[in-house]
């Protein structure tokens, strides 16, 4: 009953909410008022937006096409050739004039009564033949030692000739030079007492030597074609104020076949017959080499193999005739374009003359005997390159096995002379390296450092010859009309025989005498004046150091030379 009676409740309450929901609505079909609103002017504004944001649009995929053929039909059409005849191009060429001036000459005057004259005169209007001379000549009245200044002057004057002869396909060419040295043995050891029974002849003996050379030879003038070839007959001649007579005829040349750009042989010979007077001896030397070589290109890569074989007939006790053989191998790699190493097996024989002593050494007196110098191996390695397109450097090593090394040592019976000594078996290693700075026109350098290392058998010391060498050469071009050049040369580890004073004559006590090292700083300014006249001014020994190359012979002190010179 309870449950029926809350039913009736619940219905009556939700017939009471539909009534008053029905007399909140308005009557059906009604029309109530509305406002509408049109404004037809409005423009919508939206903002800008970067395109470098926006979207690439998605272009459509193309379908693949296919391989496509297109036959291709000949066709034969009768077309004559088109004629074209060819004319000259008349054009008129003018000869550019150059300032071509064939002569020079330079004046000059220094202390210690020291004249200078230079000049040169060369061809420069003849196409086929061309020629050359050339004088010089400087004399130094006044020596380096003040109270025999006389006694130690010296001179020196040359004259040379240059004439070549051109062919369509070679060179006839020859040369002459004649050459005249005046020393005077004034290097005396003052402290050395000669013995009474020993002839040491005169003290100061002016010395004059002549050389003389003389050339003749035909060479091909296409230097990349399939054969080239060189060939010349050279005389030669010396002889000083005492008995050493010297007279050579001799002739070399070498032949080039080149079958291929990468790859080439050559074949050099060499001839020279000698027959030399001293005063202890009348010799006859003869010596012939041969030298096949073959050069091979491959990549970055560069070979050479070849031997050189030399034959010997000397009149020379000491020396052995003979046949001697050689290897010669050497390769060279290109590691980058700037960088390239080298290294090389070879030997040789250094033919030695009196001439090639006495222009080594100007105060070499009577020699007992002349021996070529053998490299029965040398193995040497090195490197070059760039480390910019301003800086060159090199370095290498050389380790060779010499036997008849020659010494310059200073006589016995007189200290002023010099002769000659030989290690039978030497070994010497040599290291070299060399930079050369150019800045710009304005400023140049080049530096250069040797170093030296004597294993000797039977000499006590490598006489007179270095341990070590450095130098330095520096070129300032300041303006267009000055140029100035500063020279540094410096020598140091030589070791002269000297020897022990003693009352009665036997064999001499020798001993090592360290000569102190060598320091020439010169200096040298060039002034334009004109386009043909210019001013000069050199200087030598500025530091004014009493350097001695040779034992007992003392160098000039400061030595400055001025002058001008001329073209015509």
């Amino acid at each position: 009953m309870r449950r029926i009676y809350t039913i009736f409740l619940f219905l009556g309450f939700f017939c009471g909410c539909l009534s008053f929901s029905s007399a909140q609505t308005s009557s059906k079909g009604g029309v109530q008022d509305q406002v509408f609103i049109i404004q037809k002017d409005r423009v919508i504004r939206l903002p800008k937006q970067i395109r470098g944001f926006e979207k690439m649009p998605t272009l459509p995929q193309p379908k693949a096409l296919g391989s496509l053929t297109f036959p291709v039909m000949p066709f034969f059409l009768s077309i004559p050739a088109s004629e074209i005849q060819a004319e000259p191009a008349t054009k008129e060429w003018e000869v550019p004039k150059l300032d071509l001036l064939p002569g020079w000459v330079r004046l000059g005057y220094g202390n210690f009564l020291s004249p200078l004259i230079e000049g040169r005169y060369m061809s420069t209007l003849s196409k086929d033949l061309q020629y050359a001379t050339k004088f010089y000549h400087q004399s130094f009245g006044k020596g380096p030692v003040s109270w025999m200044s006389e006694e130690s002057k010296e001179s020196h004057t040359e004259l040379a000739g240059y004439v070549s002869y051109f062919l369509d396909e070679a060179e006839l060419y020859s040369s002459l030079n004649l050459k005249r040295d005046a020393y005077t043995y004034y290097g005396q050891d003052l402290g050395f007492e000669i013995p009474p029974n020993v002839d040491a002849g005169p003290i100061f003996d002016p010395n004059k030597q002549i050389l003389g050379n003389l050339k003749l030879g035909i060479r091909d003038l296409d230097k990349v074609g399939r054969i080239g070839y060189e060939v010349e007959v050279i005389l030669g001649g010396f002889r000083d104020s005492f008995a050493a007579r010297e007279e050579e005829l001799g002739g070399q040349g070498r032949v080039t076949f080149r079958p291929s750009k990468d790859a080439s042989a050559s074949l050099a010979l060499t001839y020279f017959t000698t027959n030399i007077q001293d005063r202890d001896y009348d010799l006859n030397r003869n010596f012939f080499s041969v030298r096949p070589e073959s050069h091979y290109s491959w990549g970055d890569f560069r070979f050479t193999t070849g031997v050189v074989l030399v034959a010997e007939n000397d009149s020379v006790a000491a020396s052995k005739p003979g046949i001697q053989l050689f290897p010669v191998i050497k390769s060279t790699y290109q590691i980058t374009e700037n960088l390239r190493v080298n290294a090389a097996i070879s030997g040789d024989v250094q033919r030695n003359t009196y001439r090639s002593f006495v222009q080594e050494n100007p105060f070499l007196g009577p020699s007992e005997q002349l021996l070529n110098t053998v490299t029965k191996l040398s193995f040497a390695a090195g490197v070059e390159g760039l480390l910019s397109d301003k800086l060159l450097y090199r370095a290498s090593i050389d380790l060779r096995r010499q036997s008849n090394l020659h010494f310059f040592v200073n006589s016995y019976t007189d200290t002023a002379r010099f002769e000659l000594v030989y290690d039978k078996q030497a070994t010497v290693l040599q290291f070299n390296t060399a930079i050369e700075l150019k800045v710009s026109e304005l400023y140049a350098l080049q530096t250069q450092l040797d170093l030296f290392h004597y294993g000797l058998t039977t000499q006590q010391a490598a006489w007179h010859r270095p341990t070590w060498m450095i130098n330095v050469n520096h070129q300032l071009t300041p303006g267009k009309k000055i140029r100035l050049q500063a020279n540094s040369n410096l020598m140091g580890g030589l070791k002269a025989r000297g020897f022990e004073p003693q009352e009665i004559i036997s064999t001499p006590k020798v001993e090592e005498v360290s000569l102190n090292p060598i320091l020439d700083l010169q200096l040298k300014v060039f002034y334009l004046v004109s386009s043909r006249l210019s001013i000069f001014v050199e200087g030598n020994n500025l530091l004014n150091k009493k350097n001695m190359r040779w034992m007992n012979y003392p160098v000039r002190g400061i030595q400055g030379v001025g002058g001008l010179s001329f073209k015509f």
